[in-house]
């Protein structure tokens, strides 16, 4: 049976995500999708961006469920929904930047996080905490570029990236590194060969392949989020809401 990993990018920007960017992971019985929200802000960079991708999120979850998704992947390192879709859905949902932090932690012990802006720090901080993960996080770093100008110069990003990333290693000792923005995709690469030329090669985590390999794995293995710790919402009515948003809980 052909395995579906649905990545839904909770913004509204297109070409930010393409499918092209996950082609070279796909088998014959591993099909990837991939979805929009309809409505919500042109990136995350904020807890009010994120609490407004949160409706749309939730529906395209549900949407992918119901298309046939085998497993979902959140397409946002600030992990946005990722509790509320898995009470909701059936299959998997993983979110990129829980799995990363937990495999840095795996491979390096202490991890660094290197991002695109300084004022993500506190929100990077509160999901180290929710993540139990206090005791290896070595240090936050940015690379002062918005979201929406990564692909603006790629020469930029990638001094900035081997700059933070060098500054990690070396000061705060860090063991590996999470790559904390997933439209980094790609990067890891010249980050890693960057770090080996200056005798600092480390672990470089890349969330959005880390992502869609750890939902595959979990397809493959038949294990999927507890539905203990993420049980059905109780049945209640909501207003205000597209109804394919309505009549999904099932707890009482």
């Amino acid at each position: 049976m052909k395995t579906v990993i649905h990545i839904v990018t909770p913004i509204v920007t297109r070409g930010i995500r393409t499918l092209g960017d996950v082609e070279p992971f796909a088998r014959p019985d591993l099909e990837f999708r991939h979805s929009l929200i309809d409505s919500g802000p042109a990136s995350i960079e904020s807890g009010f961006d994120e609490a407004m991708s949160l409706p749309g999120t939730i529906e395209a979850v549900l949407d992918a469920e119901r298309e046939g998704a085998s497993a979902i992947v959140i397409d946002c390192m600030g992990d946005p929904g990722l509790a509320a879709c898995r009470e909701l859905a059936t299959v998997p949902v993983i979110g990129p930047c829980q799995t990363a932090m937990h495999t840095a932690a795996i491979l390096g012990h202490t991890f660094s996080f290197i991002t695109v802006l300084d004022r993500l720090r506190p929100m990077i901080a509160d999901l180290v905490a929710r993540y139990g993960l206090t005791a290896s996080y070595a240090s936050f770093e940015a690379v002062d570029i918005p979201v929406l100008d990564i692909g603006k110069d790629e020469s930029r990003l990638h001094r900035a990236l081997a700059e933070k990333g060098m500054k990690a290693v070396r000061e705060d000792h860090a063991g590996a590194l999470v790559l904390g923005c997933t439209g980094f995709l790609g990067c890891a690469e010249a980050l890693s060969c960057a770090l080996a030329d200056a005798g600092l090669a480390v672990p470089v985590i890349d969330p959005i392949p880390l992502a869609v390999h750890v939902a595959d794995g979990l397809v493959r293995t038949g294990l999927s989020h507890s539905k203990r710790t993420y049980p059905a919402p109780r049945a209640k009515p909501m207003k205000g809401y597209s109804l394919r948003l309505v009549g999904q809980a099932g707890g009482s």
